[in-house]
Formats: structure tokens, C-alpha cells, sequence
């Protein structure tokens, strides 16, 4: 079917022509009826001169003859061929100069692009802004900053990114209205800088407090370590006053307690407890490491020892909640089974904490 077709298109001399070798296109139709010697109607004529083919229309028409036909229209095919060849290199060129055009546009934009990067970055608004994100990525905020909290956080960020120590206000602010701000990273850099302000307090004046104040941020910056190896530097003969001796003991306790080293705690707790019975913090001590090691009647008494000494439920129940989250499943479902016997009403909340 297709070889008939280009050898119509080639006896009428078209077959250069789009659509003269396709089936069903107009063009293809007339070429049909020229072969078969039908005659063509008006618009089918017009066609033909609209689309260039003069020869073939004078054909059409009965103008020329076959013998006439055959010269002119090889002639028209050439004229042709060559003026689409002319055209063809034409609109390369112009598809080659837009293509360039559009190439250097689009340099120009980068270069304009490139120009508004580097004098943007060069703002001192803009660098103080980027280093303030990184700040704050330092430390671990992800959470939106509201506007009026962010000279305060910031400043707070700076002092700890420089190993400053934060004011009293600063740490207070920190705890209580930039509350949603105070990230692990925060609090770990915090408490290094304060361990590292009382370490420092203690080599310069040997006040043993500042031991017990430094012991006590080393805890809290995974430093119990270093806090267990200054705790037992300190001599037995500068412990000559009940206080400090008990606070020393509780400390340490604490501090081996975070060790596993948990007996030994327990004995320094007690000693503690002996020197200053009506202290609370020895009995918070016994009262976890009890728990830990699943006593949990005697962690119970020790605890509530605490709260007639002075510690705050809230406070007893902020370490119970931490010291039952680190414990395994199984262990955790007991120790909160035990306390809700002993008394429901005191533990009422650890139901939700089992619903968890």
C-alpha cells in the first residue's frame, strides 16, 4: 500500500510534498482521482494552487498536457526542493541564534543571580541572621523562636557558645518562661560551664562546697565519672562539720549511684542520713537506689522520710517518673504494681504512666 502511494506521489511529482504519501490526506485523495482521470472539483483545484502546485492544478484544469506536465512539474519539484533547502538552513540559523540568545539570557541570569547571593550573604544582617540559626541549630532548637524570646535566647545561646556562665536571671528565664527553648544540648553545655566555674572556686579557695556544687552539674552533664574521681580526693579530715560531711556523702552516693555502683551508694546514703537526720536529700537518695534495686517498701518509707523533711512531691515524683522511665519494661510494670499497693491514692498517677 505504501510503495502505491509513493509511486503515485513520484508519477505526479509530489513525493516530496508532506501528506502526498499518506493515505486518506487530502492531497492523496486528488492525486487518486487525477490517476484515475476524474475531474477535480473547484475547492480541489484551489487546494492545490493554495498549496503551491500550479503545474498540477494547470493539469487539473486541462491547461497543459501530459507531455507538458511531466517537464514543468520536474521543474516546479525543484524549485521547490531547493527553496525548502534554503528554508531549511534558514530556521537553523535562527534555531541556532535562539538557542545562543536564550544560553546567554540564562548566563545573565545566573551572573545576576550569582551578584544579588554574594551581596545579600555580605549583609551584616544577613550573616548575624545565619549564624544565629547556626547557633541554634548548635543547640539543638528546631522549635519556632516567638519574637520576644529571641534576644533573650540568643544571648543565652552566645554566652554558652563561648564558655560564658549565664546570670542568675538568665538561668531563671531559661527554666521557667524559655522553657520550650532549654534543650538537652543547652542544659549539657550549661552545667559543664557551671561544673567547670565551681572546679575552678574550689582549686582556688579549698572550700569543699564548691566540690559538692560541682559534683552536683557534673551529674548532670554525663560527667559522674570525673565527679567520683574529685569526690575521692577530698581528705576525711576536712570534713569536720556535720553538714558538709553529710552533703559530701549524699553527693557521692549520687554519684556512684549514677555508676551502678549502687551498695556502695547505699552505705554512703546512709552515713549521710546518721550525720543529718533532718535532711531530706539522703532519704531521696536511699529512696531511689532503693527502688533500683527493687526495694520497693523501703523505697517508699525513704521517700516519704523526704517529704516530712522538706522535699516537695513534685520533686519526688519528677525523679520517681525519671528513675521508672530508664527501668526495662518488665521491671517498670513491676516497681508500678508494688507502689499502687502500697498506696493508690500518693501513686495515682503512675495508672496513667502503666496506660503509656
Amino acid at each position: 500500500m505504501s510503495q502505491l502511494l509513493n509511486n503515485l506521489a513520484v508519477r505526479f511529482w509530489v513525493d516530496d510534498v508532506p501528506n502526498a504519501v499518506t493515505a486518506g490526506t487530502r492531497l492523496n485523495k486528488i492525486l487518486v482521482m487525477l490517476e484515475q482521470g476524474k475531474p477535480l472539483t473547484s475547492l480541489g483545484k484551489q487546494y492545490l494552487v493554495d498549496r503551491g502546485l500550479l503545474v498540477l492544478a494547470s493539469l487539473a484544469n486541462g491547461q497543459i498536457t501530459e507531455d507538458q506536465f511531466e517537464k514543468l512539474a520536474r521543474s516546479e519539484r525543484e524549485v521547490r526542493i531547493s527553496s525548502a533547502s534554503a528554508q531549511q538552513q534558514i530556521d537553523d540559523k535562527r534555531i541556532k541564534a535562539e538557542a545562543h540568545a536564550a544560553k546567554e539570557r540564562e548566563a545573565a541570569m545566573w551572573l545576576r543571580l550569582g551578584e544579588e547571593k554574594a551581596k545579600r550573604e555580605s549583609d551584616p544582617r544577613f550573616i548575624a541572621k545565619q549564624k544565629n540559626r547556626e547557633l541554634r541549630r548548635k543547640f539543638g532548637i528546631q522549635t519556632f523562636v516567638e519574637e520576644d524570646d529571641l534576644n533573650n535566647l540568643m544571648t543565652i545561646l552566645r554566652k554558652l557558645n563561648s564558655g560564658t556562665r549565664l546570670s542568675e536571671e538568665e538561668a531563671v528565664w531559661l527554666r521557667t518562661e524559655g522553657g520550650d527553648y532549654d534543650s538537652q544540648e543547652i542544659q549539657q553545655v550549661y552545667h559543664r560551664i557551671e561544673s567547670n566555674f565551681f572546679i575552678n572556686e574550689y582549686k582556688r579557695s579549698g572550700d569543699v562546697w564548691m566540690v559538692v556544687s560541682a559534683s552536683s552539674h557534673l551529674r548532670k552533664c554525663d560527667a559522674s565519672k570525673e565527679a567520683n574521681e574529685l569526690l575521692k580526693a577530698i581528705s576525711e579530715s576536712r570534713l569536720k562539720q556535720p553538714k558538709l560531711k553529710s552533703a559530701v556523702r549524699t553527693t557521692h552516693g549520687g554519684v556512684l549511684r549514677d555508676l551502678g555502683q549502687h551498695n556502695e551508694a547505699l552505705k554512703l546514703g546512709e552515713e549521710a542520713h546518721a550525720l543529718l537526720q533532718d535532711n531530706f536529700r539522703p532519704c531521696t537518695l536511699l529512696g531511689a537506689l532503693n527502688i533500683e534495686l527493687g526495694n520497693i517498701d523501703l523505697g517508699h518509707d525513704w521517700y516519704r522520710k523526704a517529704e516530712e523533711r522538706g522535699a516537695s512531691v513534685d520533686n519526688i515524683d519528677s525523679e520517681l517518673r525519671s528513675l521508672i522511665a530508664r527501668m526495662s519494661p518488665e521491671k517498670r510494670e513491676e516497681v508500678i504494681v508494688q507502689l499502687l499497693k502500697i498506696d493508690s491514692t500518693r501513686y495515682g498517677w503512675l495508672r496513667r504512666k502503666a496506660a503509656d
